[in-house]
């Protein structure tokens, strides 16, 4: 699970906020990168099919060169987008997004690394925040 039900679980159920926090960004990292290498194994496999190969180095190719010039700001964007703590911003989307705009996989590491202690570091705010305030 995401950081974003992982840690109001475990702070609500009277673990300790650095150890819940350790957890949930290591394990939510760590799902991240295995997701980003899984759809980079997928299109791999997928891209074997001539049509599929021939409709991707056409058009979308194409349309990445363009990134390509961009990369760090691609890879700063990543890491906000996974760090907002909203519904469909977390690692497994920011990991499909890297490998959509073929970030290269160091990049994509750090930008999911980034983004998960950004939100690892919200929600814990807001949840120890909330505790405290309902005390």
């Amino acid at each position: 699970m995401e950081c974003r039900g992982s840690i109001p679980y475990g702070l609500l159920a009277g673990l300790p906020v650095v150890g819940v926090f350790i957890v949930a960004f290591f394990s939510n990292t760590l799902m991240g990168i295995v997701v980003y290498e899984g759809v980079k194994l997928l299109k791999s496999w997928l891209l074997r099919y001539p049509k599929l190969r021939n409709y991707y180095e056409n058009y979308v190719r194409n349309a990445l060169r363009r990134f390509k010039q961009y990369e760090m700001g691609v890879a700063v964007s990543l890491a906000i987008f996974v760090g907002i703590p909203l519904p469909g911003t977390g690692a497994f989307t920011g990991a499909v997004v890297a490998e959509a705009l073929e970030v290269k996989r160091p990049l994509a590491w750090a930008s999911l690394a980034a983004g998960v202690l950004i939100a690892c570091t919200v929600v814990t705010l807001i949840t120890w925040s909330a505790m405290q305030i309902a005390r």
